[in-house]
């Protein structure tokens, strides 16, 4: 899945003749199918009119570039109904407010995440009280020009709902079973001790170590962070300063404990 910050400024690279023909200047969205459906190209000589970019017509999209057949793909939005169409509607989603279907605003979308084989949107990421969230493609109800329609509210880390269960439902034990209790307890301790002295291998990050916080989307997100850099320095989990410039590592990224700082890296990672 490709961030749509990272798509916009790839070049745009002809394999006919091997020539860069532009550069991704921004994506226009189908909100009724919920798809990427054209990329807008910013061209030097582009002087009498916007030039678009079907995204059936791209035969790649990569971290480096974004792959065309030959230039003569490139259309005139003026001879593209469809994408004339798409542009009227004016839907970005990014900045838009993320309302439930019954009526509760929840936050604002910072990130949509797109399926490069595809073009779908595969998830939107919002904002909500200072926490990052994630709302699947299939959750979302409205791609709207102002508003984000879905289907619940965000989840309730797992935690925050078990907690009152254990200390308001469930009894006291009797003595007899408190002693079975604490026999099974005990080969529990033995088993988690099993699992906390397997270490993670070179150039990953354990996923004990970060299920806690993390959901599995989170955690590729953090894996994806290695051997790049980002394009501003940044104030880690433990107050240590990644910088500008500088090679991120599995260490640094364990560094990484919060949504907000997740978010704030993904949002500077320097394009390669």
């Amino acid at each position: 899945m490709t961030p749509t910050k990272e798509i916009i400024g790839l070049r745009i690279i002809s394999i006919l003749d091997g020539n860069q023909v532009g550069v991704v200047k921004d994506f226009v969205l189908n909100p009724k199918e919920k798809t990427l459906d054209f990329l807008i190209v910013d061209q030097p000589t582009d002087i009498f009119g916007a030039k678009v970019i079907a995204f059936a017509d791209i035969l790649g999209l990569g971290e480096f570039a974004i792959m065309i057949p030959h230039p003569g793909v490139i259309q005139d939005v003026t001879q593209n109904i469809d994408a004339q169409n798409l542009l009227k509607l004016d839907t970005h989603v990014l900045g838009t407010k993320v309302l439930t279907k019954k009526g509760q605003l929840i936050g604002v979308v910072t990130e949509i995440l797109i399926d490069e084989e595809t073009g779908r949107i595969a998830t939107c990421l919002f904002e909500s009280q200072g926490e990052m969230h994630q709302v699947e493609i299939e959750q979302i109800i409205t791609l709207g020009k102002e508003l984000l329609i879905v289907e619940g509210s965000p989840a309730v880390p797992n935690q925050q709902i078990m907690k009152p269960k254990i200390e308001n439902e469930i009894p006291m034990p009797e003595e007899s079973t408190l002693l079975e209790e604490t026999d099974a307890a005990d080969e529990v301790i033995e088993e988690v001790n099993v699992i906390e002295e397997v270490q993670p291998t070179e150039g990953t990050v354990s996923i004990v170590e970060k299920e806690t916080e993390f959901n599995l989307f989170e955690q590729r997100q953090l894996q994806y962070f290695i051997g790049k850099k980002v394009n501003k320095d940044i104030v880690l989990d433990n107050a240590e300063i990644l910088l500008a410039g500088e090679l991120i590592t599995p260490e640094i990224v364990t560094y990484i404990t919060k949504r907000t700082t997740l978010m704030e890296v993904t949002s500077h990672l320097q394009k390669n």
